[in-house]
């Protein structure tokens, strides 16, 4: 059921803390020995540099330390630095989604969060960033799941410190929610929902029988090398942000799990990218035995300026299926890391679809090439009939090829063609951010969408106020090493 905000008590909170606790005392060893339960490079750096398992009394304002660390809720020194943090993320995510919407969704004061108005609604920077990652999990349920209306049951794998397991229980009928994750970010997570929601912790453990079913009202929670005595169907499945920083082999533990336990009509959406850790490309992801019924970017526009752009893929069980045309899952994955997002969206809908036309098909072959550490290969991949089938596109990748270069004068033609090509969303603000870099302005004298990037991307400013396109340049280089023709 949706239910309403929650606060448990301190002797409550204390004993969800010694269950929590003993699990991970028990368990965290046998854990980490399996497929599922390795600590990435990635995540051993985050829990070096945080502090990890905090006393109940920490947890009480565990917000206003460093627990969040790596989870999108790290401090920001000051309280002036908070509310300014706070309203650059809302200019950001109003973008993907209506303040409103935010507005209607409630704000736990557990952990103390500092919490300022933007928009009509007085929320913390991580609950913008973490509701508009719930309110976009709801509307992908609602189109793509069989019966959303039913009670459904929910597994999260990789919690954070739980809000949008939080946010879940106001936005769908929840039946039963597991959680799934390494011992530092479990402890968080289960405490918190547990604090906040009105349910019974059902630790899951790594010996012992088959779990057949989860029952109404409950939230599991267990490390991954609880898995293999996981029986329970999910309605559906969420992984945000923490497949793409695991181990491949670990990605590929998970996919096989998932494929089994996933309910008829079920549903696994996965938000998550590539060239983080053992996922290199796209199709590293392994989707044989799934179908992809939605791929898209992931939000408007991305949380940081440079940051590694997320993919949304919705997914069902299909066991006969052999999986998708793998050679243009990553062309379109790679593109959205220049932020080609709305300029994608017919072509994606046509990939799931299976009905891509001959032509346009062709030209994203074509455009396969581009990812390569070879100017010469990325020059023949921008062909005439790239051109011709997606010209914007093509314009912008000419662009960024001739800017990295140094070559700017040819740079500046191309981007000028893109933008009135009609290039949109963060790709056309990323082109607004070059020419001004081109042209030496401090402004983005080009851009003239409801969105103030100068504001909402602080790097942006700086990188405009020094006229430097480095940062652009490096990130361009890491994109198209991927080399999708090797």
């Amino acid at each position: 059921m949706r239910q309403a905000p929650h606060m448990t008590s301190i002797q409550k909170l204390k004993s969800n803390f010694s269950l929590v606790q003993d699990l991970i005392d028990t368990e965290a060893k046998k854990s980490a020995a399996t497929v599922w339960g390795r600590t990435s490079e990635f995540w051993e750096g985050i829990f070096s540099e945080r502090s990890n398992f905090p006393s109940m009394v920490d947890f009480l304002a565990f917000r206003r330390g460093d627990f969040g660390y790596g989870m999108a809720d790290e401090r920001q020194g000051e309280l002036a630095r908070e509310e300014e943090h706070a309203r650059r993320t809302s200019e950001i995510f109003r973008q993907t989604v209506d303040p409103r919407r935010i507005g209607e969704l409630d704000e736990s004061s557990l952990g103390a969060p500092f919490v300022f108005e933007n928009f009509g609604a007085l929320r913390s920077a991580a609950f913008w960033t973490n509701a508009t990652t719930a309110i976009r999990i709801r509307d992908l349920v609602q189109r793509h799941h069989a019966s959303p209306a039913n009670t459904l049951s929910v597994l999260e794998i990789g919690a954070g410190w739980g809000c949008v397991s939080d946010l879940l229980h106001q936005l769908l009928e929840i039946g039963s929610y597991t959680i799934i994750d390494l011992p530092e970010n479990l402890f968080l997570s289960t405490n918190y929902v547990a604090a906040t929601r009105d349910v019974r912790l059902v630790p899951l453990r790594i010996t012992g029988p088959k779990i057949q079913s989860i029952a109404p009202g409950s939230l599991a929670f267990g490390l991954p090398g609880c898995l293999p005595v996981i029986d329970h169907k999910y309605d559906v499945i969420i992984n945000s942000f923490s497949l793409q920083e695991m181990d491949l082999a670990t990605v590929k533990g998970y996919f096989s799990w998932i494929a089994d336990i996933l309910a008829p009509g079920g549903i696994f959406l996965s938000f998550n990218s590539h060239g983080k850790a053992g996922v290199l490309k796209p199709s590293d992801y392994p989707l044989s035995g799934f179908r992809i019924r939605e791929l898209g970017m992931f939000r408007v526009y991305p949380s940081g300026l440079l940051n590694t752009i997320p993919y949304e893929m919705v997914l069902s069980a299909a066991p006969d299926d052999a999986g998708c045309d793998e050679n243009t899952l990553d062309v379109l994955g790679c593109l959205m890391q220049f932020g080609l997002g709305d300029d994608l969206k017919d072509i994606c809908a046509s990939f799931v679809a299976g009905d891509i036309d001959k032509d346009t098909q062709s030209a994203l072959n074509d455009l396969g090439g581009f990812f390569s550490s070879s100017r010469s290969d990325r020059a023949k991949a921008l062909t005439k009939r790239a051109e011709q089938m997606l010209p914007a596109i093509t314009s912008y990748l000419r662009a960024m090829d001739a800017f990295a270069a140094g070559e700017m004068a040819a740079a500046k033609i191309a981007f000028s063609e893109a933008l009135r090509l009609r290039l949109s969303g963060f790709a056309k603000l990323r082109a607004c951010a070059h020419m001004a870099i081109i042209d030496r302005r401090k402004e983005l004298a080009l851009w003239d969408e409801d969105f103030h990037a100068l504001f909402a991307y602080p790097e942006l400013k700086r990188i405009l106020e020094a006229s430097d396109g480095g940062p652009f340049k490096l990130q361009f280089e890491k994109i198209v090493s991927v080399n999708l023709r090797s």
